[in-house]
């Protein structure tokens, strides 16, 4: 009854104290979520998009610089332009190491645009398509990063990085870049999608959707006409150069959203969530924890049991045996002896005592220490005990010596005895406690008879052993 009173105690303590604890964990998530997404979570997906843009540009960028400052794409031009082999296998080299989409240069002179597969056109200012290289070499800045269509890969959109080249008089002798698939934005930023659960778009100045990883939200090609962030594209669309953070509402659902510009594409990079929708996400958490912590509730519950089971039960045995030996204690040999005695006299049948001491113990505990003396004795106490039957008791019956009762005749209880004596002396493991010194035993023995008691018995066991000492070690003595 106390056992299922602390049972029940301690599963009321566990449930109740987990499930306010969860109760209240939950309330402080969804107060804090609001906080958490605009401050944190969403600017830290931005911040994380757009260093993996940057980082996907600034390979190119310098790729592009050592063309523009290779000294065999400045002499090849110089010298005339001549051998279109040599400039095709650079640009194809240069495609090929780097693995990008595509590698060009445009000479000032002829007008020429050359690719890894020799001569794509002649560039003029006339052509729409050609007007970047001059609003490019019109310009100041170095190199430029641009999106357009790759005409030499059937127009497929394609990030341009372009970079002027200077002849050795700093005079503008052509542009050379390389460039990279758009492809691999998009598929970023659908891994991005998958990964957080929000919506990402690439919006550019005029509010056109250039690129969009998204569940749904923003059906329109621009948020100017889109439901919901229409109110607020004009403040988006504002934001040069920092980030800013926006709420809007669309069909029920409360959207937060966050915006970074990026100068080399002139794009902005917008990052959206579905407050509702986290919200929801954190109530399955709080059921899902709640259901984990019951189980886990349950098995803390069942060690709690086991623990205490195995620490009674550990504690009844103490009670009964000895520490150092793992057998009985004295208290115990007497209810033993008293039992099996009955049961002798009742059935006529044999039952005798044999009382065993470790010759010269002191020694042993003097010249090999307490440890290895204490190592001994469990040694010996497991060495008896396996030459015992399954109903013999083994006892400690002092410091050095053991008791043993057992159903046996004097003569079968003094086999037993040599075969004990046998087994100690030669015991590897003894030997090697003692560094090899022989360890022996003395034994007493006595037969019970019809007017014996505990006392009388274990008395004569014990005179008998007093005789074998007297004798010498390792002897036999039965009265």
């Amino acid at each position: 009854m106390p056992r299922i009173k602390l049972f029940v105690f301690i599963s009321i303590l566990l449930f109740s104290g987990y499930v306010t604890t969860n109760i209240v964990s939950y309330q402080a998530a969804k107060e804090s979520l609001r906080s958490s997404i605009i401050n944190t979570s969403l600017p830290l997906t931005r911040d994380n998009i757009y260093s993996e843009i940057q980082r996907d540009l600034m390979r190119p960028i310098f790729i592009s610089s050592l063309m523009a400052n290779d000294t065999f794409l400045k002499d090849w031009a110089i010298d005339g332009e001549h051998d279109v082999e040599r400039v095709k296998r650079y640009l194809l080299h240069i495609m090929e190491k780097y693995k990008f989409f595509a590698s060009f240069f445009v000479s000032e002179s002829t007008g020429n645009y050359y690719y890894y597969n020799g001569i794509l056109k002649k560039i003029s200012e006339d052509v729409p398509r050609d007007r970047w290289y001059y609003k490019f070499t019109a310009k100041p800045e170095p190199y430029e990063v641009t999106v357009d269509t790759n005409q030499a890969a059937r127009n497929t959109m394609t990030i341009f990085i372009n970079h002027r080249v200077l002849d050795y008089d700093h005079k503008l002798i052509g542009v050379t870049g390389v460039g990279l698939e758009f492809d691999r934005i998009k598929n970023m930023l659908s891994e991005y999608r998958v990964r957080y659960d929000r919506d990402i778009y690439l919006v550019d100045t005029k509010g056109n959707i250039q690129v969009g990883a998204r569940s749904g939200g923003i059906t329109e090609a621009n948020i100017k006409k889109a439901e919901g962030i229409a109110e607020i594209a004009p403040q988006i669309l504002q934001v040069n150069y920092v980030s800013g953070n926006f709420e809007y509402d669309y069909k029920g659902e409360h959207m937060l959203l966050t915006s970074r510009y990026i100068p080399e594409l002139d794009w902005y990079l917008l990052v959206v969530q579905n407050q509702n929708a986290a919200l929801k996400s954190i109530w399955q958490n709080f059921v899902k924890n709640t259901m984990i912590g019951f189980v886990l509730t349950l098995l803390i519950l069942g060690v709690i049991i086991s623990m205490l089971n195995y620490y009674q039960n550990r504690l009844e045995c103490i009670t009964e045996t000895n520490l150092v030996t793992g057998s009985y204690n004295r208290s115990d040999f007497v209810r033993t002896f008293e039992t099996k005695a009955g049961e002798a006299k009742r059935n006529r049948s044999s039952l005798s005592v044999v009382i065993m001491d470790i010759d010269d113990f002191r020694g042993i505990n003097d010249r090999f220490g307490h440890i290895c003396a204490d190592n001994v004795l469990e040694r010996v106490s497991l060495v008896i005990a396996a030459e015992l039957r399954q109903n013999d008791i083994m006892t400690r019956w002092g410091g050095d010596e053991f008791i043993v009762l057992t159903a046996c005749s004097a003569e079968e209880a003094n086999h037993l005895a040599m075969r004990i004596q046998d087994r100690i002396n030669n015991d590897k493991d003894i030997l090697k406690l003692t560094e090899k010194e022989t360890v022996s035993v003395s034994v007493g023995i006595s037969v019970l008879a019809e007017d014996d008691n505990e006392a009388s018995i274990t008395y004569r066991a014990e005179t008998a052993l007093s005789d074998a000492k007297e004798i010498g070690s390792n002897t036999i003595r039965t009265l």
